[in-house]
């Protein structure tokens, strides 16, 4: 350490480490502190110390009081320390404050403010002492911080294999659970499944057991992540096997083989239907929420009645399995559902609730299945995003409609109506490929929407794929064969593709609705001056 007076109040303190040592970021901490204890000592009254360089390249957050305008990355270590003058007389004694038989060296400051003198004792000892512990202290962080690097870096390894395996195990589970079932007999079927996290414990099925019965199921197992995934491809495959005229007797199958190979390490609650042809449903429950039922007659929901306890849990469980039975009639619904719904909570802690769930049926009693349950599980953010997006798109603010379409999404990602005018929004962005994603996904779920075809022919238009433009606008047209702006766009494929004569039958259709239209003579002239070449 160097010592430099830049005036007789103004010291600078300069440190050069030797090669063989590094310096800590405590290093810069403890030096300052000593420099405040020096001034303690002297007893000054105004003073000022600050770090002026330092070899690090950062100082720790939690330090910033070290100095406003520090160099980093210099070749030493400086301080400056400036003060006012003051009245003060400074002797050293062999005294102690304490016990004047002990031989320590103290300083004695005296100090003549005006009339009165002020003396002070100052132990040399106890600031030695004070400074040794203070050393050791943050030596033992600093050992300490190393210990919890090497404890991040091999936890950072485990995530990395935990979320290696989750997406594997996330593969395994989307291929279990149908992305759709089917219409049967004349009912249909829509579905509404948002897991928590990358495996769900929460899944459901459907099992065709003849020309004239179906089953279906909605389980929820306990648990979440990869026992529970495993958990579902057990239950899944013994629901294959077991294909009994009474969902009581399929759950006693069950419940002892689950036994037997989970050794009552999990467990899972269900609700089994099985819808007979003339539309009789017989079904039983095995711990889980009980299915509501929707009267079109009366408009009024209900929940309907049955116990059982879980699967794969308790031995003697297959005395609790009942089968309970309804008819049901043109318009009716069944909901089911798991505790995910009812157990779910807004911002006060409030739970959804089953007696909520049967009201907001009830008030969505009129739509169809799939807009019933997208209601249901609306959240008010979805809403206010939908419209935002809405109102962006009307106004062909596509980049704001894309953004806010996307929030839209990402919390109902199977709401077909947000689907369709989110692909729109991407397709007039010109995010041609996201487009095409979403417009195709759309379509395997709703294949007679003349826009999500029509938005279709236009994103592989732009991209130069004139055969595929021409399927979906060809599609478009067959469902509105009155609109003119697609026959437009197909007569512009077929210039594009050089066929004179699907052009000509277009043009000469489109004269056919309406012969004024303002777009036939230009493509007459287009289409003549193709024969003419």
């Amino acid at each position: 350490m160097n010592i430099k007076f830049l005036t007789e109040n103004h010291v600078q303190f300069v440190f050069h480490y030797h090669l063989q040592f590094k310096e800590k970021w405590y290093d810069a901490v403890f030096f300052q502190g000593m420099l405040n204890g020096l001034s303690v000592l002297f007893e000054l009254k105004t003073f000022s110390i600050r770090m002026t360089k330092t070899k690090l390249f950062g100082i720790h957050m939690a330090h910033k009081e070290l100095g406003d305008e520090i160099q980093f990355g210099a070749d030493s270590n400086e301080y400056e320390m400036e003060w006012n003058d003051d009245q003060l007389q400074l002797s050293r004694s062999r005294l102690t404050k304490d016990d004047i038989t002990n031989r320590h060296r103290v300083m004695i400051a005296s100090r003549t403010d005006a009339e009165l003198e002020e003396i002070s004792i100052v132990d040399v000892k106890d600031v030695v002492g004070k400074s040794r512990e203070l050393a050791i202290e943050n030596r033992d962080l600093e050992a300490a911080v190393e210990v919890l690097k090497s404890f991040k870096q091999e936890l950072e390894k485990k995530q990395k294999s935990i979320a290696k395996d989750l997406k594997l195990a996330k593969n395994i589970q989307k291929g279990l659970i149908p992305e759709i079932i089917p219409d049967w007999n004349g009912i249909q079927f829509w579905t509404g499944f948002y897991p928590m996290q990358e495996v769900s414990g929460d899944y459901y099925d459907y099992f065709p057991l003849s020309s004239d019965r179906l089953g279906v199921s909605v389980c929820d197992v306990s648990g979440h992540g990869v026992p529970a995934a495993f958990i579902t491809a057990l239950s899944k495959l013994l629901f294959s096997n077991y294909k009994h005229p009474k969902p009581s007797d399929t759950f006693k199958n069950i419940n002892r083989d689950l036994l037997d190979l989970v050794k009552q390490q999990g467990y899972t609650t269900c609700v089994y239907v099985l819808i007979h042809n003339d539309y009789k449903v017989v079904y039983s429950i095995a711990g889980h929420p009980r299915p509501i039922l929707y009267r079109q007659k009366t408009k009024k929901a209900e929940s309907l009645d049955g116990e059982g306890t879980f699967l794969g849990m308790f031995p003697d469980a297959g005395e609790t399995y009942k089968d309970y039975s309804i008819q049901m009639e043109p318009g009716d619904k069944i909901f089911l559902y798991t505790d995910g719904v009812t157990e779910a909570e807004n911002d006060q802690g409030e739970a959804f609730g089953e007696d909520r769930l049967i009201e907001e049926i009830q008030n969505v009693g009129e739509l169809s299945i799939q807009d019933s349950i997208e209601k249901i599980l609306a959240k008010p953010e979805f809403n206010e995003y939908k419209g935002k997006g809405d109102r962006a798109l009307r106004s062909k603010d596509y980049k704001t409609a894309v953004k806010e379409f996307e929030k839209a999404y990402t919390i109902l990602p199977r709401e077909l109506e947000t689907q369709l005018s989110f692909g729109r929004a991407l397709a007039y962005s010109g995010q041609l490929d996201r487009a095409i994603s979403l417009l195709e996904t759309y379509n395997k779920f709703k294949t007679n929407h003349f826009l999500s075809h029509a938005v279709l022919g236009y994103c592989y238009y732009k991209q130069g794929n004139f055969e595929k433009a021409e399927i979906e606008w060809k599609k478009a047209h067959s469902i509105n064969d009155s609109n003119l702006s697609i026959l437009y766009n197909l007569a512009k494929v077929y210039e594009k593709l050089s066929d004179r004569k699907k052009m000509k039958d277009t043009i000469e259709r489109m004269r056919r609705i309406e012969s004024t239209y303002k777009h036939i003579l230009p493509l007459e002239k287009k289409w003549a001056s193709t024969l003419d070449g």
